[in-house]
């Protein structure tokens, strides 16, 4: 099935990637990540072709180092942005533009802040959660500077090992796109692991003999620690094998994610996942 409609072309400036990207359903806006251009591009919902963004945060005081993930807060009309290489969050009012200055700004070793990927705020308990390198972080919502989370899900019951990626958070619960992507480090300093030096990685040929594949997973916003899933998609009827973007359809109870490998977006019906 062909796109309705394609934003694309050089007036966009849209770069290689786009691995973040939230809508405001006030404003009707797209927000969009530009990481190699450290800069957050805005558009209207309705643009198409090569319409330039109505608004673009860019510039030094931004703080922002190669943005990947972007996460809007409806509630509190805050814009959430987290930087691969600086390893840290910067919260921007809704209607940033320019070279605007956070409100706040989350970094430094304290923080345990690595390959972060998408953020979600549940305004109930006032926590901010973080989508990290191998867990999920939780922030106090108005946290600032190098400052510790306030508690964390991780281990081997979650089921988690690299990588979880979309989140998003409803009603107490927190909806995670678990990748468990397989990286394998090929080059040992500047040259290539001898056990690959005929060019071929050492993976299974067929995905599906991975153990470890990924999923979708439910947890409370309360849980913490080393917990399983509440509830979980995966496995080989689901279709998935290394799940990456998530969004929620609560109106349809309907569950949208996309799939880095089988290269398509998968709906599942299970609104009792959304009650």
């Amino acid at each position: 099935m062909a796109p309705e409609r394609v934003i694309t072309g050089g007036r966009t400036k849209l770069a290689r990637t786009v691995h973040g990207i939230a809508y405001d359903p006030v404003r009707d806006e797209i927000y969009v990540s530009n990481a190699l251009a450290d800069a957050v591009l805005v558009f209207r919902a309705g643009a198409d072709g090569a319409e330039p963004p109505v608004r673009m945060i860019q510039g030094p005081c931004t703080g922002m180092v190669n943005p990947h993930a972007i996460s809007l807060d409806l509630e509190h009309r805050e814009i959430l942005v987290s930087s691969l290489t600086a390893r840290a969050i910067a919260v921007f009012p809704m209607d940033a533009d320019g070279n605007a200055t956070p409100l706040r700004y989350i970094k430094g070793p304290k923080t345990k802040l690595g390959h972060t990927v998408s953020m979600g705020v549940d305004s109930a308990t006032n926590v901010l959660v973080v989508a990290n390198a191998e867990d999920l972080l939780f922030f106090d919502r108005t946290a600032t500077g190098d400052v510790a989370p306030v508690g964390e899900i991780k281990g081997e019951h979650t089921g988690i090992r690299d990588e979880p990626w979309g989140l998003q958070i409803r009603n107490g619960k927190i909806y995670v796109a678990a990748s468990n992507h397989l990286h394998i480090n090929l080059y040992q300093g500047v040259g290539i692991k001898p056990e690959y030096s005929d060019g071929k990685a050492k993976v299974p040929e067929d995905p599906w003999l991975n153990p470890e594949l990924g999923f979708i997973g439910v947890w409370d916003v309360k849980d913490r620690g080393d917990v399983p899933p509440r509830a979980k998609i995966g496995g080989p009827f689901s279709q998935l094998v290394h799940p990456t973007g998530l969004a929620l359809n609560p109106t349809d109870g309907e569950i949208y994610v996309t799939d880095s490998i089988r290269n398509g977006l998968f709906s599942f019906l299970v609104p009792e996942l959304l009650k």
